[in-house]
């Protein structure tokens, strides 16, 4: 190493300085700019079809699904009711449709928010900038499902723009406030804190890490909507780009591409404002993690038509594993543009940059004798040669129209690529020795890829009239184009190389540096090709029931090519023509408070694990039914529900119980046929009281192949999820609770023996302070009681011991 290179800790002050200038800059530099009144986009229209109710709670549920900011004193609509609304409007326009007779007008504010005043207020200028928040400090609505959760609307679900009350499936939606409130890093971080979902992490690099939902493995991600393949590895994205994050559990695939059984998650990036909103975070805590971040969004044209909104942030991080670091640099940016009075145009891009040193997989779970290994949690099983470094990038456009009729259409292009260099190199090859510690080599190997796919989706959707009454459909085509290929390496062993680990107790890490060069033996390449056409058709026979028919129709191709010179080519080829998703929901609206669903839809999801004769398994098939009931409680403010499902699959994927290595590395499967799976989730999310947040959920899910037996034994039955945060004027406390019950794996060891892994339950403290209007600080505590437990089901993994973050934010609106 030269003498003059800067050491880990100067190099992370540096970047952490350059970032918070940056930072500051950012929010800072516009803070010129005056501040006109807000109007919602021209171009937003939304299909709305409200009963008439009370006016509070309808105006909180029109805002929210909008992303309007309105506020307003609950006196003011105390005892009025609002009118039905049926049509395509503006966000703006349905507000005011609402008020008509109410005798109150919608004013706007000069800080671009909105609120109510009694109609004989003039609507000046003056009167806005007069109209001060402290007023009107009862109720305020910011467009996320803080206010009327039930009312929050989503698309992904069955593709019609639904609220969640109106989707016969369970949706948990994620927002800005609840990421920021636990300072959730990563979409994993945001998914594992959903109702029902578990998490198998297995590895500091997270490329084996795996997101259960109902007991299935999660591969369905959406941005925006648009499917995008598993091979970019969105587990890993950095949550602060996204200004929610829906989960749809279930079998999903009418909207999600192929049917996996276990949930859609969908990435809702941040958008432009058309006023200035501009913040800057520091953040700081245990391991040496640091982390600075900046969000500005501004009008980028006088009159407002053109608006761009930036996202940057750096951190490096080391970690309670040992001789493990991270470096990650993000940047995202976003363009809209009013082409005219009914069209929109985003273009958009993101990129990050990780680099992770001295990246583990998992250790040694089992000594030679066949006891448990106890090793510390700091324990790192990598060489100091051992690396994972990957560049993510999506980049997408869209245009929008809204036509006269209430029908809208959208064109969407998606691209995604994932490059990813990494040396792996970890010790738990052979037996340890409980005494001396010898009997381990490492697993050697590198990867080199960059998997990319191009997507396009393109819809229309609108109401039309039958029968005398108003229904809704959506229709639409979606094609994607997958290629990843890259050279073959020497598979977990390299010659001439030596490997051995001679006392792993005195171990660090010191190997030889691995030398690939000269090394590649062969070539693989993998693509997949989707067309499919897709529709949903909303029906409402009666004002209280609504039938949801859908279908999707794929012709799907997946080719690899295996070249290893010296060696027969070894080619692969799946295929599907005209393969239909069937989706059917009914809701009822039992009240004007709850609703009833059921829903039934199709599973179909090829597989690429491999059997003991390294051929593709057989693509999962089965069907979901769900049935369930939501409700809307303490005037929308608190959103309840109950489902109970039941899946039957064939093809069913399970590792082979001697965990056979095959020639590309990967694990021998087999599959199960007449496996079924059945559970229920209890969820609760909103406002108990003023100031008060709460989200819970509790989930049960049991998988059995025909003879009864249990299986993913790695995945808990029961888990139970719990968070809230109260305001106390300036300072917001919070807290919360993951539980899961027992998991177990067999066939563990040199003995094959049964690893278990006692349920136990995680605690997390937050508390923020308000120091200015602008300015606020944060603190928070993961596993605060410090649970020792391992994350994952074959027990060489923990989890991460008690870690606390202290953060800054500055915020200008």
């Amino acid at each position: 190493m030269p003498a003059n290179r800067p050491t880990p800790s100067e190099r992370r002050l540096a970047r952490a300085v350059r970032i918070a200038l940056f930072s500051m800059m950012l929010a800072t530099g516009h803070t010129a700019g005056s501040a006109i009144a807000a109007e919602a986009p021209a171009a937003a229209r939304q299909i709305y079809q409200l009963p008439a109710g009370p006016l509070g709670r309808t105006l909180s549920s029109v805002a929210v699904g909008a992303g309007v900011a309105l506020s307003f004193d609950p006196a003011l609509t105390a005892g009025l009711n609002s009118p039905s609304l049926q049509g395509s409007y503006t966000p703006r326009a349905a507000l005011e449709r609402l008020l008509e007779g109410s005798g109150l007008i919608l004013v706007a504010r000069t800080d671009g928010t909105l609120t109510l005043q009694k109609s004989y207020v003039a609507p000046s200028l003056t009167a806005a900038a007069d109209a001060a928040p402290a007023t009107l400090a009862q109720v305020e609505v910011h467009g996320v499902a803080d206010s009327a959760p039930g009312q929050a609307r989503s698309t992904g679900a069955t593709g019609l723009d639904l609220s969640i009350r109106e989707t016969p499936q369970a949706v948990s939606l994620m927002n800005r406030q609840r990421i920021e409130d636990q300072r959730l890093e990563t979409l994993q971080d945001v998914v594992a804190q959903t109702t029902g979902i578990t998490l198998e992490h297995s590895s500091a690099s997270r490329e084996t890490d795996q997101m259960f939902s109902r007991g299935f493995a999660i591969d369905t991600y959406m941005f925006d909507g648009i499917p995008t393949t598993k091979l970019v590895e969105p587990a890993g994205f950095d949550a602060s780009l996204y200004e929610r994050i829906e989960v749809v559990r279930g079998a999903a695939g009418l909207m999600g591409g192929n049917g996996s059984p276990a949930a859609a998650v969908n990435l809702v990036r941040k958008r432009p404002t058309r006023e200035l909103h501009a913040e800057a975070e520091l953040q700081g805590g245990r391991w040496d993690k640091y982390r600075a971040q900046a969000d500005v969004s501004a009008p980028l044209s006088e009159d407002k038509h053109v608006r761009g909104r930036v996202v940057v942030a750096q951190q490096n991080a080391n970690s309670y594993i040992d001789r493990y670091h991270q470096d990650k640099d993000l940047f995202y940016a976003i363009v809209e543009a009013d082409l005219g009075p009914s069209t929109l145009l985003s273009v958009g891009f993101s990129y990050q940059n990780e680099k992770l040193d001295g990246a583990s997989r998992g250790f040694v779970a089992y000594y030679s004798d066949g006891s448990k290994t106890a090793f510390p949690r700091s324990i790192n099983s990598a060489s100091s040669s051992s690396y994972y470094n990957r560049k993510q990038s999506l980049a997408f456009a869209t245009l929008e129209h809204y036509f006269a009729n209430d029908w809208s259409a959208k064109v969407a292009v998606n691209y995604a690529a994932n490059q990813y260099d990494a040396v792996q190199g970890y010790a738990a090859r052979g037996s340890l020795d409980r005494q001396t510690g010898a009997g381990l080599s490492l697993w050697q190997t590198k990867w080199d890829s960059k998997p990319e796919q191009l997507t396009l989706d393109a819809f229309a959707t609108g109401p039309f009239e039958a029968f005398g009454r108003k229904h809704e459909v959506v229709v639409g085509i979606s094609a994607s184009d997958m290629k990843n290929t890259g050279p073959s390496y020497p598979s977990w062993s390299l010659p001439g190389y030596d490997a051995t680990v001679p006392n792993f107790y005195t171990w660090n890490g010191a190997s030889p540096t691995p030398n690939y060069v000269g090394t590649i033996n062969g070539r693989y390449t993998e693509k997949e090709k989707q067309f499919a056409g897709y529709g949903s058709l909303r029906l409402r026979p009666t004002e209280a029931l609504s039938l949801i028919l859908g279908t999707r129709i794929a012709n799907w191709q997946r080719t690899t090519e295996s070249v290893s010179w010296g060696y027969p080519t070894v080619n692969d080829e799946l295929k599907t023509t005209g393969k239909a998703t069937p989706y059917a929901g009914l809701v009822y609206t039992l009240s004007p408070q709850w609703s009833a669903y059921t829903s039934y839809t199709g599973i179909y999801l090829p597989q690429t694990y491999r059997d003991r004769d390294f051929r593709v398994i057989d693509p999962l098939e089965g069907k979901n039914a769900e049935l369930g009931i939501k409700g809307d409680l303490l005037e929308g403010l608190l959103s309840t529900s109950i489902s109970v499902f039941h899946m039957r699959q064939d093809n069913l994927a399970e590792m082979d119980a001697d965990q056979l290595v095959l020639p590309d590395g990967s694990t021998a499967y087999h599959t199960i046929k007449g496996a079924t799976a059945k559970g229920f989730e209890v969820e609760v999310s909103g406002k108990l009281l003023p100031g008060w947040q709460v989200s819970a959920g509790y989930g049960h899910s049991r998988i059995e192949n025909p003879q009864g037996q249990r299986l993913q034994t790695n995945q808990p039955l029961n888990n139970f999820k719990l968070w809230t945060s109260y305001d106390l004027d300036r300072l917001t406390l919070g807290g919360g609770v993951n539980w899961q019950s027992d998991i177990y794996q067999d066939g563990v060891g040199p003995n094959g023996a049964r690893f278990t892994q006692q349920g136990y339950a995680l605690l997390a403290l937050m508390a923020r302070y308000r120091i200015s209007k602008e300015l606020s600080a944060t603190l928070n505590v993961n596993n605060a009681l410090d649970k020792h437990y391992y994350s994952s089901g074959n027990g060489n993994f923990y989890g991460d011991p008690r870690n606390v973050t202290v953060s800054l934010n500055y915020r200008f609106r």
